[in-house]
């Protein structure tokens, strides 16, 4: 047996701690790891660091099921290093081909005796060497019988999500979003179109600068890259020739169309993706105001406009619900909290941390806030709601509110005309921009709205 567990182990096991039991963001988790163990963590040790997490974090439930038809313990009772090594071990013997089953299991057990939890070395040992066998079976629930039961093992989503789905949708479509959820994202980036580097341009220089393979998409400003490109000092990113963003966020700008002299506000600004494309498809020629709570997600966005050389934009450190703007504007993006089910494939832990109850709790703070927004607003003027998320609540009941509320105070402007014609797929009769997951272009679920006030 060896006698010592790899770092890149070590350190995804901690890390699997942290988000499932602390609930630290990953990626948070994974940059607090990374920089402390900076000089001895190559790039392909950190790319198999991120693939160990979050592919525990997407099957999590699945391999927990598992273990828990394999063990005779309740291993909820268990330790959180004994979990993790359990649920991370059992992860690599399933998804990970390259890595033999003895090197899972064997630096399973050690990353238990290194946490100082001996005793249950044997325990370990003995549950995982018995599923690298694969010699159980356990029957599945019934797919015709139990349709949220079989769905919820079978792709590692909550009962509670698969459930609310399958009220929605045939089971073939829950299918395919489950599926795709527990898909690795790809890589979009955006380009930045105020620098002399078209596309196709940049397309040629990633591939000299970086060996970046890429292809272009029917969206002109955006390119999927084949695998994760430099971010340091020097590189192309660094230099602001692009930023990181997926395409339906992309296409939330293009609802803005911002106009030369406009007064925009980015209500919840986050950090910085559609605030720097407005700017962009505006020219730098708008009045851009960006607000949010968050003084770290405002010195993201600040930074981001910073390197892709974006100034003279606004920064407003405070909460849109209490923010004392007695001004009027001629738009406002409100790119609303949410529950973010459309993002899950980004953002694994969120299946595991999420309640039913998010539902409801966010579509009365979007009521609160556009309502806020409303007020702000010139005649005439154009409040663009967004969501990363396709839930009825949080999209067709958030529109069927304000026609509710404003009647004929407000048209709905339909998206059509706003964005390439490629995606006007997603446009719904009722002038809903509606993108799900698991859709064939491989962009997240959002949905979008535009309301005009009469003047």
């Amino acid at each position: 047996m060896s006698s010592r567990v790899s770092l890149g182990r070590e350190l995804a096991y901690d890390a699997f701690i942290e988000v499932m039991d602390h609930r630290r963001k990953p990626e948070a988790a994974l940059d607090y790891y990374y920089n402390k163990h900076s000089e001895h963590l190559r790039k392909i040790d950190r790319s198999f660091v991120k693939e160990l997490l979050y592919g525990s974090l997407r099957w999590h439930s699945k391999m927990f099921w598992i273990l828990q038809n394999t063990s005779n313990r309740d291993l909820n009772k268990v330790s959180p290093q004994i979990r993790a090594a359990l649920v991370v071990g059992t992860y690599q013997i399933y998804y990970m081909d390259r890595v033999p089953d003895r090197s899972a299991v064997n630096e399973s057990v050690e990353y238990v005796r290194k946490r100082g939890q001996a005793n249950a070395c044997s325990f370990v040992n003995g549950i995982l060497r018995q599923i690298a066998r694969r010699a159980e079976y356990f029957a599945k629930p019934d797919k015709q019988k139990e349709p949220a039961n079989y769905l919820a093992m079978q792709y590692a989503h909550p009962k509670w999500i698969m459930e609310r789905w399958l009220a929605q949708f045939d089971f073939a479509r829950v299918e395919r979003i489950a599926a795709a959820n527990n898909k690795v994202p790809p890589i979009f980036v955006r380009v930045n179109a105020m620098r002399d580097m078209p596309a196709h341009k940049l397309q040629n220089q990633l591939l000299k600068d970086e060996h970046i393979h890429s292809e272009r998409r029917p969206l002109r400003c955006s390119l999927h890259l084949k695998t994760f490109p430099a971010i340091k000092e020097g590189s192309l990113f660094a230099q602001g020739y692009y930023t990181f963003q997926d395409e339906a966020a992309q296409l939330i700008s293009f609802l803005v169309q911002p106009q030369r002299g406009e007064h925009i506000i980015d209500l919840c600004t986050g950090k910085g993706g559609k605030l720097t494309h407005i700017y962009e498809l505006a020219n730098g020629e708008a009045q851009i105001t960006a607000v949010d709570k968050s003084t770290k997600h405002l010195q993201a966005a600040r930074d981001n406009a910073v390197r892709m050389g974006h100034d003279g934009i606004n920064y407003v450190h405070a909460d849109a619900l209490a923010w004392d703007f007695d001004g009027k504007v001629d738009k406002i993006l409100l790119d609303a909290p949410c529950s973010c089910l459309g993002i899950l494939r980004r953002h694994p832990e969120a299946k595991w941390h999420k309640q039913a109850a998010i539902i409801n709790e966010m579509e009365q703070l979007q009521r609160r806030l556009l309502m806020r927004a409303a007020e702000w607003l010139k005649g005439g003027g154009e409040l663009i709601y967004s969501v990363c998320s396709f839930e009825v609540e949080e999209s067709i009941n958030m529109l069927e509110f304000c026609k509710r509320k404003y009647k004929d105070r407000i048209q709905v402007i339909s998206p059509v005309a706003r964005i390439p014609d490629y995606y006007k797929q997603y446009v719904t009769r009722k002038n809903i921009l509606q993108i799900y997951s698991g859709n064939n272009d491989l962009i997240d679920g959002f949905s979008a709205f535009i309301i005009k006030f009469d003047g």
